[in-house]
């Protein structure tokens, strides 16, 4: 196994990591939105529930996309559309650092999304580039 072979499965099974926790906070701001309506009001309530939604939606592709990347390690024939779904993870995650920010939090959960997905995407392309040696 080649040396980006290996980075691609290692950053892979960290992005694992990484959308658990999206996933454990996309539900927790989406279930704890309706509790919190009375300090935060009704923009706050609604910030806070669409925030939710893109942390499961930055989880669920940070999983497909992991899984795919670390399927593709083991056999890189198997990447399919593993950089393309990278790259929407990446948006997607763009999208919940903006939202996130404007409910005044720091998004360093976002971040590390964003930063998954462009490893996964630039380890994915070094991956392809030696299969076509």
């Amino acid at each position: 196994m080649s040396p980006n072979r290996k980075y691609l499965k290692v950053a892979s099974l960290l992005q694992v990591v990484v959308a658990l926790a999206a996933l454990i906070l996309g539900i927790i701001c989406f279930t704890g939105a309706n509790y919190a309506e009375a300090d935060a009001g009704v923009l706050g309530v609604l910030v806070v529930s669409i925030d939710g939604i893109l942390y499961l939606l930055c989880a669920a592709l940070s999983f497909i996309t992991a899984f795919m990347g670390i399927h593709g390690a083991n056999r890189p024939s198997a990447l399919g559309s593993h950089r393309l779904l990278a790259v929407l993870t990446v948006l997607v995650g763009i999208v919940t650092c903006v939202v996130s920010g404007l409910g005044q939090t720091i998004p360093v959960l976002d971040a590390l999304v964003v930063l998954f997905g462009l490893i996964a995407a630039i380890l994915d392309t070094m991956v392809r580039k030696e299969l076509d040696r």
